[in-house]
């Protein structure tokens, strides 16, 4: 990694499909009230975080719900949203053609394959999806390459950041899949791996 600074992980806030517990992947519904406050909170909080300085360079995802949230994030900092840099290797994970589906749905039509992917989450590959060690390579790639410029500021998904913080920090995968995915809270990492959470 080249980031020679604080880097500020988030994701977006809560969606439509979040409320109802459905798989999200790579398909995208809107931010619900809820999500866009949250935004808004996480906006404020890293306003005083940077105590004034702008970011070095300012990434997102792709996805509506991730261009939604940084757009708000961008605004409660000063920062041009037409800045900000949407990278593909951001995305969340797809789950193919199961996003979109809640567990019920999953285990009524497709159960054979759920339990092969919880017994070995990250390599099993869902039908026309991806799998956690996919999106590994493409997060890794992306962490590798990071500017040596800072503070940078990244908006992206709950799974894609887990795998992120794992990576960032050198944690085996079975253990940075079970991080947690805050959406009323983000995460400063450093270039010696430090991570500390700040309630927004």
């Amino acid at each position: 990694m080249s980031a020679n600074g604080p880097l500020y992980l988030l994701r977006h806030g809560e969606t439509i499909w979040n409320r109802a517990k459905r798989l999200q992947g790579q398909r995208d519904t809107p931010l619900t009230l809820n999500g866009a406050r949250q935004a808004e909170a996480m906006g404020k909080a890293l306003a005083r975080e940077l105590n004034g300085a702008a970011p070095a360079m300012f990434f997102a995802s792709p996805l509506g719900r991730t261009k939604q949230t940084a757009a708000i994030v961008a605004d409660m900092i000063e920062h041009d949203p037409e800045t900000i840099i949407h990278d593909d290797r951001l995305m969340e994970v797809t789950f193919g053609i199961w996003d979109g589906l809640n567990i019920e749905e999953l285990r009524a039509d497709h159960n054979e394959a759920w339990q092969s992917r919880l017994e070995d989450r990250w390599r099993f590959v869902p039908p026309s999806g991806e799998s956690y060690q996919m999106v590994g390579k493409r997060v890794g790639d992306f962490i590798d390459n990071l500017p040596s410029t800072s503070p940078i500021v990244v908006v992206a998904h709950g799974a894609h950041n887990r795998v992120f913080r794992g990576l960032w920090r050198g944690l085996e995968p079975e253990v940075f899949l079970g991080l947690d995915e805050p959406q009323d809270g983000f995460y400063r990492l450093d270039p010696g791996g430090e991570e500390i959470f700040i309630q927004a």
